[in-house]
């Protein structure tokens, strides 16, 4: 996939929160683009999430790093993140609101996908991804079930809610940040 194929093919460009471009393509797929530093993103980290639907995501530049989470309501063991969900607002945009106890997560599995490689994600399984270079990557949508998505930010810490992805960057900017990471 060239830049000229997403360009022709891409619609909806937008920055997400945590820090990367998305772009509605074609056939329920979605290109991301991370790790480029112009890429706005919220000041305080909620990336760590799951997904109403499964996916495959498949590395086209890059190298991805894919944690995975064990979630555990709390007994006697100090929470570790509040959970939210995120409620619509202007455009594609959301704000987060609580959603339920706090809780403790684990990390249950974490893996560094090359590009040429791909990772998938079940509906409900919570991980947050990193980046440490420009990474572009391919998602491969399935159905959407219908469940609420959760967002965990860290205890004592509030979303930003502040952040309104389409204010943040225009789309000419944001196309040219696509360029730079495919060329």
């Amino acid at each position: 996939m060239t830049f000229d194929d997403i360009r022709a093919e891409g619609t909806g460009i937008r920055v997400h929160g945590n820090g990367f471009i998305q772009i509605d393509l074609p056939n329920a797929r979605r290109l991301h683009v991370w790790g480029h530093p112009a890429i706005p993103r919220q000041v305080v980290s909620t990336q760590i999430h799951d997904h109403r639907f499964d996916f495959y995501s498949f590395v086209l530049r890059g190298t991805i790093v894919n944690v995975v989470y064990r979630v555990r309501t709390i007994d006697h063991q100090e929470p570790s993140h509040t959970v939210y969900t995120p409620q619509a607002r202007a455009g594609e945009d959301t704000v987060l609101v609580p959603y339920g106890p706090p809780v403790k997560l684990y990390p249950s599995k974490a893996e560094a996908i090359l590009a040429g490689d791909s990772y998938r994600m079940r509906a409900g399984e919570v991980h947050e991804t990193f980046v440490n270079q420009p990474t572009a990557t391919l998602m491969l949508k399935g159905d959407v079930r219908e469940m609420p998505v959760r967002v965990f930010c860290p205890v004592g810490k509030k979303p930003d809610n502040d952040f309104v992805r389409h204010e943040v960057m225009g789309e000419d900017d944001l196309w040219q940040i696509v360029r730079d990471v495919f060329a």
